[in-house]
């Protein structure tokens, strides 16, 4: 055998285990590649229920606050008419004793009015809490386990029930 030849042969074998590393970095290179497609395709899923999650809480964010601003406004306004009555009251006073006379009547109402708007405050922000467990559980359930949760309807109350709630607190 000549040189020529070893050499001829050489070259080959070198020529294979280069050709042999390439394929195998490509077959890597490309089960990489589908292993990442899978994962970008796997990850959509997720990605659209956390979207739609963010979604919902900022609605129930900008309900919340159109509403709190709604009854602050309400409670404002009233505190401005007590703070009116109280004063031009104070203005028809004869006397120091009648003042306070006067003043200590108008409590009652004022109190009475303070405990309905922190009432109707409190109520807002425990609807708006109820509103946002229910989406944190719901998404929570649909990563978990996969779970689509259908919310159910608010239930209404009849006027029967109503009717009893209103009995029991008189």
């Amino acid at each position: 055998m000549e040189i020529r030849e070893q050499l001829s042969q050489a070259r080959q074998r070198a020529q294979a285990r280069v050709e042999s590393y390439r394929d195998a970095v490509a077959a890597t290179a490309r089960r990489a590649a589908e292993q990442a497609a899978n994962g970008v395709s796997a990850a959509r899923g997720p990605i659209c229920v956390v979207a739609d999650a963010g979604r919902r809480v900022n609605d129930i964010s900008h309900r919340y606050f159109a509403q709190l601003v709604k009854q602050q406004l309400h409670t404002l306004e009233g505190v401005i008419e007590d703070g009116s009555e109280r004063l031009s009251r104070a203005a028809e006073a004869r006397d120091f004793r009648a003042l306070v006379v006067e003043q200590r009547k108008l409590y009652p109402a004022s109190r009475e009015r303070l405990g309905r708007d922190l009432k109707v405050t409190w109520e807002l922000a425990a609807s708006t809490g109820r509103e946002l467990r229910t989406v944190a559980s719901e998404t929570y359930a649909e990563l978990a386990h996969g779970a689509r949760v259908t919310p159910k309807a608010p239930r209404r109350r009849t006027k029967r029930a109503r009717a009893r709630k209103a009995s029991k607190a008189a």
